[in-house]
């Protein structure tokens, strides 16, 4: 804009307006199946959180336990335990703070964190982390946090995983001119209010997780000081549990404290005894299959391994995994139609999830969805003008959970064009003509495969200045109408008209007349 000595040009008043317009449009397109999405993955993240809290909860019970057993060999990894809950309970309220912050700032004072109204508020994250300075300071607890955390582990795997998971380092340039993004200005900076509130509860469930692994790494120390593993305890991690058809399952089989000087013995159920070669360097045994079958799959077997006195100790596991074809969903939103009147084929998948795992429904009451497959439906719409809602669930741990709602429009089954030789009108020859036995009703560009019925129409022409009509109640010709044909002349006009027709629907459609010179 001009300095106040100076007035603005109308270029540069235009430029203000095109930036507040497309301010306004960036807040009004951040789409409702985007914010349902957050709130979605908010309400798992809080029942993650209720996992991890449950889970440690259990570790500091088994500390307690041992302290009271051996306080002397116990104590001083309880009082880092102690000082870890203190920390994280501390930065988890913290965050919770923040969040109902700007929750509040949006809402009001009367803001209910289970029902947020200001879902789609681009600003308020923006003030409250950015300029308010509390992302600055989120920043440097999460950092404190870290710092403390780490300097009590040792083993490589989890200092890195531990890094990674409460990582705050500044955003690299994606390729030159872009803009210097602090941590906090590239997660809050006009992010929506549910995306914000998201990215805490993430945070939250981060600082859990955290939380659980150190204590339960504190808590294994106990027993690795005098023994060469922890709890004895058989661990099976998964790269993913999710596989698509075609790609390979990979999963780590190992004790939580390892003795460097042997490798567990491994058998694996249906597969045998894991051989040195499938033991990486930490001494971890690796399990590799193909995945060359849909659906969910479950395996284990049996970790074998001697204490330092010799003893022979067996240890079961289990693990599970999902195989499913890649998945590639594109949806024509303008092109969503049902017909009345016919089987409207409709294929449902959510990448994620095995069919047996979806399901769909018409949730308006607008017809009815009939499975015929895995992945395939039959829509079966009512009444004409009124959308058919088609809602997709998801099964979540035995709970069937709603993934989303896709509209389509209901019309009738468009008119078929009625036609005699394979001609709606124009020139035609009297020979063929008389060859043909009736008219037809055709579908053109339609890619259902329906049969329309012509149940009635009129012939009519001009004969000695006179007009001659005849009448058909069926799609044939009647005697009447062929000896007219056989008295038409070069240039003479016949018209076919009053054309009715009935398709799978049962409505009686009045079709448009055709018209034909004689060659």
């Amino acid at each position: 804009m001009g300095a106040s000595n100076c007035k603005e040009t109308p270029r540069q008043r235009m430029i203000g307006m095109m930036y507040l317009f497309l301010t306004a449009m960036l807040a009004i397109n951040v789409s409702n199946e985007v914010l349902d999405a957050f709130t979605t993955i908010d309400n798992g993240l809080s029942k993650t959180i209720s996992t991890f809290e449950e889970k440690t909860q259990a570790t500091y019970l088994d500390f307690d336990m041992a302290l009271q057993a051996n306080r002397n060999k116990v104590e001083e990894s309880w009082d880092k335990a102690q000082v870890i809950k203190a920390k994280s309970d501390s930065l988890f309220n913290f965050i919770q703070e923040l969040k109902e912050k700007i929750v509040e700032k949006a809402d009001g004072p009367e803001y209910d964190m289970k029902n947020i109204k200001s879902r789609d508020n681009i600003d308020v994250p923006g003030e409250v982390m950015l300029v308010g300075g509390k992302g600055k300071q989120l920043k440097a607890e999460i950092v404190s946090y870290r710092t403390h955390v780490l300097n009590l582990v040792e083993d490589s795997t989890l200092y890195h995983a531990i890094q990674e998971t409460l990582d705050t380092s500044k955003p690299e340039k994606s390729k030159k001119g872009d803009p210097n993004y602090s941590w906090e200005s590239k997660l809050f900076n006009h992010t929506p209010l549910v995306g914000a509130v998201t990215l805490l509860s993430k945070m939250q469930s981060d600082i859990r997780n955290t939380e659980s692994d150190i204590v339960n790494y504190l808590y294994n120390q106990i027993e690795a000081e005098s023994f060469k593993f922890n709890d004895l305890k058989a661990e099976v991690i998964a790269k993913s549990s999710y596989v698509l058809k075609g790609d390979t399952y990979e999963a780590e089989i190992f004790l939580a404290a390892v003795d460097t000087t042997q490798n567990p013995t491994i058998f694996i159920n249906g597969a045998g005894k894991l051989s040195d070669k499938n033991f990486n360097k930490e001494k971890r045994g690796v399990y590799k299959v193909k995945a060359n079958e849909i659906g969910a799959k479950t395996w284990g077997g049996e970790l074998v391994f001697r204490t330092p006195s010799g003893r022979e100790i067996r240890k079961q596991f289990k693990a599970e995994y999902t195989v499913a074809e890649p998945n590639v969903v594109v949806s024509p939103t303008k092109m969503n139609v049902f017909y009345v009147g016919v089987d409207n084929p409709v294929s449902v998948s959510a990448p994620g999830f095995t069919s047996d795992r979806i399901r769909a429904s018409i949730s308006n009451k607008n017809g009815r969805l009939i499975k015929k497959s895995d992945d395939t439906y039959i829509a079966k719409p009512q009444v004409v003008g009124r959308d058919a809602k088609v809602l997709v669930e998801a099964n979540f741990d035995g709970e069937w959970r709603p993934l989303r709602t896709v509209d389509f429009r209901v019309k009738p089954i468009p008119d078929p064009v009625a036609k005699i030789a394979d001609k709606s009108g124009g020139k035609i020859k009297k020979n063929l003509l008389l060859a043909q036995q009736g008219v037809d009703a055709v579908m053109d560009n339609f890619d259902f495969d329906l049969t329309f019925k012509i149940t009635g129409f009129t012939v009519s022409t001009i004969q000695k200045g006179f007009t001659v009509d005849e009448v058909s109640r069926t799609d044939t010709f009647t005697p009447e109408q062929i000896k007219m044909f056989r008295n038409l002349r070069r240039n003479n006009k016949v018209y076919i008209e009053d054309i009715r027709a009935v398709g799978p629907d049962g409505v009686t459609r009045n079709l448009p007349a055709i018209v034909f010179r004689i060659e």
